[in-house]
């Protein structure tokens, strides 16, 4: 021990305390969301015809967004390309289904 060290009463033997092991609320939501979002059915992007009008929709298991459209079957197609990139993006969670 070196003279400063005895001066100040230090000793060489201090330790380091563990970090604190709680979760915060914020990380025990994300676990539950991530939980929940693992056992949601797959989502798909359609796009359909009806008296030669093309709609597009979302469908998640038994659940299906409102049709969008009419457009032609070359729209409907952008669209629906459009909206498979932004769920892969964003995930389903700003979609309303009826």
């Amino acid at each position: 021990m070196s003279t400063v060290q005895q001066e100040l009463g230090v000793t060489s033997d201090l330790r380091t305390a563990a970090p604190a092991q709680h979760h915060s609320r914020i990380v025990k939501f994300v676990d539950e969301v991530a939980k929940q979002s693992a056992h949601e059915a797959p989502t798909s992007v359609e796009i359909f015809s009806d008296s030669g009008r093309w709609y597009c929709r979302v469908r998640r298991g038994d659940e299906t967004t409102r049709p969008m459209g009419p457009y032609t079957k070359q729209q409907a197609e952008r669209v629906q390309e459009a909206r498979r990139m932004l769920i892969a993006k964003r995930g389903t969670a700003r979609i309303i289904f009826e």
